[in-house]
């Protein structure tokens, strides 16, 4: 059992040496485990806290391009360095190349932009004239979702407690206690530095209203 597992127990009131429902073992703990891995998910996507440099070695004529991680998944890239001339490509889109030049892909030459395709593929333009290039990626990713309690866990250290108290509020809602689950996202939200608030009631919202004599309405 990890140290965020342990929060978690914790926090629902589980004896945390020997736990009744959730016992210290892969199938015990496994709901305990997704949940803290989508919190930790959710945590990559608010604050892009993995990043990764990818390299890739252009191929002469060859446009597209496919990433292939060891660990965790791709989020989105945040630059593109051409290490071989110093320079930083721009990002663009297929829409925007289509309406540049409809024949944009049979352009040749140094690329001087790139365009993601989905999760796993990109593109640059014009497509290379040569191999020579090397283009210097850097990508924020979603860390690889962990099974075991001696897996490595990549979140930063003051996050943990935002993590358990996302299981905990999936837990409490999993049971029909919304008042609880609430809380513990809230606090989950408050612990990011995020402010987003669940409210814990139904509340009034006030609205101005004029009271001017309608316009007549047309007869005709």
């Amino acid at each position: 059992m990890n140290t965020i597992e342990t929060h978690v127990l914790e926090l629902i009131g589980e004896n945390t040496d020997s736990p009744d429902v959730f016992t210290d073992d892969a199938t015990g703990m496994a709901p305990v485990r997704d949940s803290i891995n989508d919190a930790i998910e959710e945590i990559a996507i608010y604050t892009g806290l993995k990043k990764e440099t990818y390299y890739v070695s252009l191929r002469q004529h060859r446009t597209f391009y496919r990433f292939v991680f060891e660990r965790g998944y791709l989020l989105w890239i945040t630059d593109v360095w051409l290490r071989t001339q110093r320079r930083r490509l721009e990002q663009t889109s297929l829409i925007k190349l289509i309406h540049f030049n409809p024949r944009w892909l049979f352009n040749t030459g140094s690329p001087h932009s790139y365009f993601p395709i989905g999760f796993n593929y990109f593109g640059v333009f014009p497509r290379p004239s040569s191999d020579t290039d090397l283009l210097e990626i850097t990508c924020v990713m979603v860390p690889e979702r962990y099974t075991l309690d001696t897996d490595r866990i990549e979140l930063r250290k003051n996050w943990e407690w935002a993590a358990a108290h996302y299981a905990v509020g999936e837990f409490y809602a999993g049971r029909g206690d919304a008042k609880n689950a609430i809380f513990h996202h809230n606090k989950y939200f408050d612990r990011l530095g995020i402010n987003i608030q669940y409210p814990a009631a139904s509340e009034r919202q006030w609205q101005l209203e004029s009271s001017k004599t309608p316009w007549p309405k047309s007869t005709g």
